[in-house]
């Protein structure tokens, strides 16, 4: 039994036969692939958690909750690392960097922040949905993040302006979710 309540989240470590998964009931559990044998968990945000992901590295573990704050949990230390608290809302989603020293997270507050690891500072907000952002993801090997919102558009920003560098239209209801291609030259919403 994974949690005790509703998974969330789910996302398989970068190198090792791990996953983790984030639930309603507050906690993050890590698990070994394919024993399921439970090998570390996480507590301390208030409310559910939206979103996990693994640092590129594996070293680290990102999550968001719908309390609005978003923590790197260090592996190291068995303890959480950092603590964000710039979202007015609930977040929904975090991505890493390829580089692994960048998160972006997006929320409830109708936009995605950019978070600089080293500095434990946010370095962009990104502005213009007027709606709820649900999904961020980055572009693969390039300095650009990519939302799905709830005002039923995506759109493609650049990180080191904080400028929207094209904004898609075609949904008749909210947009859950992102990807690109692995080539990163196309978007799936």
């Amino acid at each position: 039994r994974a949690a005790t309540d509703t998974i969330s989240s789910v996302a398989f470590h970068p190198t090792k036969p791990i996953v983790v998964t984030g639930s309603d009931d507050t906690t993050w559990r890590m698990w070994s692939v394919p024993d399921g044998e439970l090998i570390m968990s996480g507590d301390g945000h208030r409310s559910w958690i939206a979103d996990v992901e693994f640092h590129p590295k594996g070293t680290h573990l990102a999550t968001c909750s719908g309390d609005g704050l978003v923590k790197v949990w260090d592996f190291v230390t068995a303890s959480c690392a950092t603590t964000f608290t710039d979202h007015a809302q609930a977040a929904w989603g975090v991505a890493f960097h390829h580089s692994g020293d960048f998160l972006v997270s997006c929320s409830m507050d109708q936009t995605a922040k950019l978070w600089d690891l080293n500095s434990e500072r946010c370095r962009q907000t990104f502005r213009g949905h007027v709606d709820s952002v649900n999904a961020v993801v980055f572009q693969p090997y390039s300095c650009n993040i990519c939302t799905g919102s709830a005002d039923k558009t995506v759109s493609l920003w650049d990180i080191r302006s904080g400028l929207c560098i094209q904004t898609f239209f075609g949904h008749k209801t909210a947009v859950h979710d992102v990807a690109f291609s692995i080539r990163g030259d196309s978007i799936a919403s």
